[in-house]
């Protein structure tokens, strides 16, 4: 029983494919199957049935990935142990941002990296939630910051923090802080909503439970754009707090949370099951949130609310 092996049969576990698993292991499928079939062997029993939804795991099989995920969680954790005692990171890092944390974080973040670790090379990726999703399981990114995802065993994710949806409109289109507005009036207003998938996928939630759509006359995945559209008076807009929170106390924009039912976006901190720098990952990990956690709290007012521990 190899190594190999036990990752093959986790990454078939997790996504339910050969193909898929091939893909995030980067080696063809034949050799997959081979190492699959040769465990099976060395076992004496099938570990997957295959069926019209692809790779199923069995009651032995199942039984086997519980005990597959423990011992490669030990062993990945002995490799940190190892990494620690070492002075110095090696090689290249891909981290992923959204791009509002990106301006913030990305200079702080590459320079306390560089001094601490001068032969590490960092590489900042910036984009909505569902981008930095794909990067993370296809293996380009190491790391993330990002808002709503789909729920993917192939990931490890924790709560970082939440933050409140407001409407933003021009100046003098009567919306204030203090007056938060219903999404039902929301829904009534030209809006110019964003493509982000996390994002979007918070509203129309929200959305189908009141049983109300969205007013939509147009629509983008920039928010440079959709600024730019809200404040030529195309319509009013849904965002986060946090991007625009110098806007809003630059009288720029007008804004009002969102409540019944209360909008709010979760940023987590996501990281790959089946990653190949455990130390690395731990080092960007502990750097992210010493940094990310002040910034944070300064927004405590407006009801931002930090949830790491």
């Amino acid at each position: 029983m190899e190594l190999r092996q036990l990752r093959t049969v986790l990454a078939i576990a997790e996504t339910g494919s050969l193909t898929k698993a091939a893909e995030l292991l980067h080696v063809v499928q034949p050799a997959l199957s081979r190492q699959l079939k040769q465990l099976e062997d060395e076992l004496g029993t099938p570990l997957f049935e295959r069926n019209r939804l692809g790779m199923v795991l069995t009651v032995p099989g199942r039984r086997f990935v519980d005990q597959v995920r423990v011992s490669l969680k030990g062993l990945n954790e002995a490799r940190a142990d190892i990494g620690a005692a070492k002075s110095d990171l090696l090689g290249t890092v891909s981290i992923g941002m959204l791009p509002g944390l990106a301006a913030a974080l990305a200079g702080p973040l590459v320079i306390a990296l560089q001094q601490q670790y001068p032969n590490l090379r960092v590489r900042i990726a910036t984009g909505f939630s569902d981008f930095l999703q794909e990067g993370l399981e296809g293996g380009k990114l190491d790391i993330c910051l990002m808002g709503d995802y789909l729920q993917s065993e192939l990931l490890q994710t924790s709560p970082v923090y939440s933050e409140p949806i407001y409407v933003l409109g021009l100046p003098g289109s009567g919306l204030s802080e203090d007056a938060p507005m219903t999404l039902e009036a929301v829904s009534r207003m030209p809006m110019v909503v964003p493509e982000a998938r996390s994002l979007r996928n918070v509203i129309d939630r929200a959305c189908t439970i009141l049983g109300v759509n969205l007013n939509l006359v147009a629509e983008s995945d920039s928010t440079a754009v959709i600024l730019d559209l809200v404040s030529r008076g195309v319509g009013y807009t849904i965002l986060p707090v946090i991007p625009i929170m110098t806007m809003l106390a630059e009288k720029r924009i007008e804004g009002a949370p969102i409540i019944s039912p209360t909008l709010q976006r979760t940023v987590i901190i996501g990281t790959a099951v089946l990653n190949r720098n455990p130390r690395i990952v731990n080092v960007l990990h502990a750097e992210l949130m010493r940094l990310l956690e002040p910034y944070i709290r300064q927004f405590d007012h407006a009801g931002v609310r930090w949830l790491a521990g």
